[in-house]
């Protein structure tokens, strides 16, 4: 252990919340023993300031994992140095006090690197979406990666961007790119009903999530052999449907919407009782835009989300390509 026994103490006697408020998490109102992270989807932060939960997956931890999961710092060494020189833990309730709302400012992006390889590499390799549906991404500057400095340390991130109908960035999200981290942030004054869209020319409309499961989606499609730019696809960045609900103002032609929400089989809710959250928001978001005049349809993934059936997918046709070079094989040897 590269620590003293008082340095360690120090790391798990410091307030979780506080550290979370340093380094830019925004925090609001949960419930009687937790409070939420805003545009964190459902994290959770215990109001002793001891630990955190994660609503989707089930997940939970102290302040080291906090910040090998959603700050990029996969490594205990690194993630206990980051903490080290954080306010120390004073009591065992942390109040959060009510303030108004204040109004968004300006959405500044973060910097852009020189290159993007890590970005790239993470989306097409690690992920298997189709090269040239990333490279048109981020040709159309929707998709770049980000470089940040925090506390002497430099953060590479994937940035999704939402622009508004002038060509306007005003919403980026960004999550780390590795499949070990689960960093994922919206920047500071992102408005989510500017999704992360990708526009086609059909009537039609898929809703996703997440970028990668529209993007993932998007490579399924171009796989079987369809064009994959003939319709449209939004991406909301949590469970909502605000982002399509602009989208479709600017886009009369839209006459169907299909929901392609995450399949959370193993969900829970508040209770503790099993609920698939994604399949509930399609339904009822399918329900209410069927009343507003829609077609509506529900695709539901069959395993948790999109990119996850892509992974099978190009995983069944590597062990396809392996059985047909072994028989291949087998014929030549006969010969």
């Amino acid at each position: 252990m590269p620590f003293t026994e008082e340095q360690m103490k120090q790391v798990f006697d410091t307030n979780l919340i506080d550290f979370a408020i340093k380094h830019g998490y925004e925090i609001e109102k949960g419930d009687k023993n937790t409070v939420h992270v805003k545009h964190s989807g459902g994290l959770y932060l215990f109001k002793h300031g001891r630990g955190y939960y994660q609503f989707t997956g089930g997940k939970s931890g102290n302040i080291i994992q906090f910040v090998q999961e959603y700050m990029g710092i996969a490594d205990f060494k690194s993630a206990v140095e980051f903490i080290l020189g954080c306010r120390a833990y004073e009591q065992t309730e942390h109040l959060v006090p009510m303030v108004e709302k204040k109004q968004k400012g300006e959405l500044v992006l973060p910097e852009k690197d020189k290159d993007c390889r890590q970005t790239f590499a993470y989306l097409t390799k690690t992920r298997g979406i189709d090269h040239s549906v990333v490279g048109e991404m981020m040709k159309q500057g929707k998709i770049y990666q980000a470089i940040t400095q925090k506390n002497g340390y430099i953060f590479k991130n994937c940035a999704f961007v939402g622009y508004d109908e002038n060509g306007k960035p005003r919403y980026c999200a960004l999550r780390a790119p590795s499949r070990d981290s689960h960093f994922r942030q919206d920047v500071e004054n992102s408005d989510k009903t500017y999704g992360f869209c990708m526009e086609g020319h059909s009537q039609r409309v898929y809703e996703f999530e997440a970028p990668i499961d529209a993007m993932s989606h998007a490579t399924l499609c171009k796989r079987y052999g369809m064009d994959w730019q003939e319709d449209h696809r939004v991406a909301e960045g949590c469970l909502s449907d605000k982002a399509l609900t602009r989208y479709l103002k600017l886009h009369p032609e839209i006459r169907e919407i299909v929901f392609c929400y995450d399949n959370d089989v193993d969900g829970r809710d508040a209770k503790g009782q099993p609920r698939n959250h994604g399949q509930v928001q399609a339904k009822l978001s399918a329900e209410a835009f069927r009343k507003a005049g829609y077609q509506v349809y529900i695709q539901t993934p069959q395993g948790k989300d999109f990119n996850e059936d892509l992974i099978m997918f190009l995983r069944r046709m590597e062990r396809g390509q392996e059985v047909i070079e072994d028989m291949q094989g087998m014929t030549q040897e006969s010969r």
